[in-house]
């Protein structure tokens, strides 16, 4: 064996809102939680945060409601004991029941057994605590497949599911990675030609299906598509690694990006401080399209565009309820702790000395290794825990903090991205990559062109925030206007060419049923000037007033040689 990919893998399976077989009050929440952290292997690495997600998921889904709910982790997780658990829980489901099956932990490929699937020609599989890949055991890994083929066999039909693989996958990035400052960690082993590896014959699935007469499919041949009741959202595309990191809260535990913008979807509020962060339209439910959007905006905004999840919605399930919206939305909204100030380390011990002082928007640390932001004043570099250089001729206290006022603007304005209407578009680069010198930029705004959208007004704020934290309005400017987004495809259309200040800029679209006159205002009075902070309460307070009809969307743009 010369190599394989090991990366971090978790699925959910939820049932949806209660089908109108289920009578009202007797649906149950029930939940299979399987996370495995300590491997005991030479070839694997432990990881940190599929302890804290696991506690994590309990502790939501009990919040659900659910008190049937069954925990494996680390090696109490077989195949033996998953492939029981779930099919002693599909025994005990009811019509309208919600099922969740969540397992988080290192996860790898292989050459598939069966090939031309639409899964492609490489098994994406679990290997378990005491997994060897030179003496392999069978209860010691789980392929993709098993997990569809008992489901198909264990779960009803009339309990829809839906399927979250946080997982990573092998490929290049968009843009080099600066080691001095990189502190989001992909639950990766090693990596190799997968060709070469290839898993011993597992068993069949080892029970009858829960009902007489139940379709059972094949684990070898089963793809996605196969089942009609399955929703599925992927954490990274093809070319992309799944993350895990400590989240952006002081003292904050390592956990899985996307499952925690699962969890924070479900308990956070909204701009409106009422409605779920998912709710994107605040109208007191969360669908699977506005989860699908919502948790791609969140992992982008979390990961500095390294990371983008995928959606596949079987048609006709894109509107579908997700939970009981009583269950999970209390009377009253919780007050959130406030946000902790970024750390900054400098390489100057005698720099460092002056990012202490008293009223700052960061504080100073000493280890680089928990900085947000490491300052290299010499060469004027400023590198984010992302491993980016996301500002450059940065050599003065003043100069940092316009750069570090703009980024906690931008992390105050994630919780509420809604992009399920609007979304920036930068290209025509892929997502995320680095644009050089004198390179051309072109800046669009897609929406949503459906005909009850375009019948409403919407007036379009579209302003870019410059590495440095430079504010500039880009749209409406004075020929545009009221600003009124017309039924085009794409509009506006802005072509620039990359000068500087380099680093990252944020390109900011706000669009509101009314002329958000307050916003605008403020973006007049801030104009060429560092003052991201300012525009955070209108954008917040536009989005509130809009009731669910407004959106907010930030692309990010990685200019520099």
């Amino acid at each position: 064996m010369r190599g394989t990919l090991w990366c971090r893998y978790a699925t959910f399976a939820l049932a949806l809102f209660a089908t109108v077989t289920a009578l009202p009050g007797t649906a149950e929440t029930r939940a299979l939680l399987v996370g495995v952290w300590k491997f005991q292997s030479p070839v694997i690495p432990d990881l940190k945060g599929p302890e804290n997600d696991l506690s994590a998921m309990e502790a939501l889904v009990r919040q659900e409601g659910a008190t049937d709910v069954t925990v494996l982790q680390n090696d109490q997780v077989t195949r033996t004991t998953v492939e029981t658990a779930l099919h002693a829980i599909g025994l005990r489901s009811k019509p309208g029941d919600w099922i969740l099956v969540y397992y988080s932990g290192h996860g790898a490929q292989a050459d598939a057994a069966i090939k031309g699937t639409a899964d492609g020609d490489l098994d994406q599989f679990l290997p378990l605590a005491g997994f060897d890949p030179e003496k392999q055991d069978v209860e010691r890994f789980i392929v993709d497949k098993d997990f569809y083929a008992w489901m198909a066999r264990y779960i009803p039909r009339n309990v829809q599911v839906l399927m979250v693989a946080d997982a990573c996958h092998s490929g290049t990035l968009n843009r080099s990675i600066d080691k001095r400052a990189y502190h989001f960690t992909p639950r990766l082993a090693f990596r190799g030609d997968t060709a070469d590896f290839a898993l011993v014959a597992r068993p069949a699935p080892r029970f009858p299906g829960v009902l007489d007469g139940q379709e059972t499919i094949a684990g070898g041949s089963l793809t996605r598509a196969d089942l009609p009741n399955v929703i599925y959202i992927g954490a990274a595309l093809d070319d992309q690694f799944a993350l895990e990191a400590p989240l952006p809260v002081e003292g904050a535990p390592s956990r899985g990006l996307l499952t925690y913008s699962f969890e924070q979807g479900l308990t956070a509020r909204g701009a409106d401080g009422k409605a779920l962060a998912a709710d994107l339209n605040a109208d007191g439910r969360i669908t699977v399209d506005e989860l699908a959007v919502y948790l791609n905006s969140q992992v982008r905004a979390l990961t500095s565009q390294r990371q983008e999840s995928a959606a596949h919605i079987p048609a006709g399930r894109a509107t579908e309820t997700l939970f009981a919206t009583p269950a999970i939305v209390p009377p009253a909204p919780i007050v959130a702790p406030p946000a902790s100030l970024p750390a900054v380390f400098a390489f100057d011990n005698a720099i460092g000395k002056q990012l202490a002082a008293a009223g700052l928007p960061w504080r100073a640390v000493g280890d680089r290794g928990q900085a947000d932001f490491v300052w290299d004043s010499a060469k004027g570099v400023v590198l984010r825990r992302s491993g980016d250089a996301v500002a450059q001729n940065v050599t003065t206290i003043s100069a940092l903090r316009g750069v570090v006022e703009k980024w906690n603007a931008v992390e105050q304005l994630r919780p509420f991205l809604s992009e399920g209407k609007v979304a920036v578009a930068i290209g025509p680069k892929p997502n995320g990559a680095r644009y050089p010198t004198g390179a051309s930029v072109m800046i669009a705004i897609r929406h949503d062109k459906s005909p009850a959208t375009a019948m409403q007004p919407r007036y379009l704020t579209l302003f870019d925030i410059a590495a440095d934290g430079t504010v500039q309005t880009l749209y409406p400017l004075a020929h545009d206007g009221a600003g009124l987004l017309g039924n085009e495809a794409e509009m506006p259309l802005i072509e620039n060419q990359v000068v500087a200040p380099f680093g990252a800029d944020h390109v900011i679209a706000v669009v509101t049923p009314t002329d958000p006159t307050i916003l605008r205002g403020m973006l007049r009075s801030t104009e060429n000037q560092r003052a991201a902070e300012r525009l955070v309460g209108p954008i917040k307070d536009a989005l509130a007033s809009a009731r669910g009809q407004g959106s907010l969307s930030i692309g990010e743009l990685y200019t520099g040689d």
